[in-house]
């Protein structure tokens, strides 16, 4: 596709570059899907997706508007808690607390454990975004299974 103007995407480009936060690629349209990608980057140790897929509706994606150090340290915090040898999804989702929220359910294996983590995701602009995540419902991953009682 050939540039008719290429000043103005050099401008546009320039314009990128200075604002000092990434380009962030639109969130997924489906929350389930926003959940599934959040976990693929989870697996790959992608932080840069993480915080692409990881924010709120009043502000957006976090990696354009949390200070670097933080995010990177609340997503290498998640990370360690929701990592897994697979997952499955619960098969519907729950509504949130308002019309712009959703509750997706995620049954973890890891080492033996199968905790169920609930995402909470709500909508920013045309998409979902992971707003957030039940890590004590994770489990502590330093820690094995919790016996169950009997």
């Amino acid at each position: 596709m050939p540039v008719r103007h290429p000043v103005a995407l050099c401008l546009i480009l320039a314009a990128a570059a200075c604002s000092g936060k990434p380009p962030v690629t639109p969130p997924p349209a489906d929350p389930s899907v926003t959940v599934t990608q959040f976990l693929a980057a989870v697996q790959a140790k992608d932080y840069a997706r993480m915080g692409e897929l990881w924010g709120s509706a009043k502000n957006g994606p976090a990696v354009r508007y949390m200070k670097a150090d933080e995010l990177e340290k609340r997503l290498i915090v998640m990370q360690s808690y929701l990592a897994h040898e697979r997952y499955a999804m619960e098969p519907t989702s729950l509504p949130g607390v308002s019309a712009d929220q959703r509750v997706v359910r995620v049954r973890l294996m890891r080492r033996g454990c199968t905790p169920v983590v609930p995402f909470t995701v709500v909508r920013y602009r045309e998409g979902w975004l992971v707003y957030e995540v039940d890590l004590q419902a994770a489990g502590n991953p330093a820690k094995p299974c919790a016996q169950p009682t009997r």
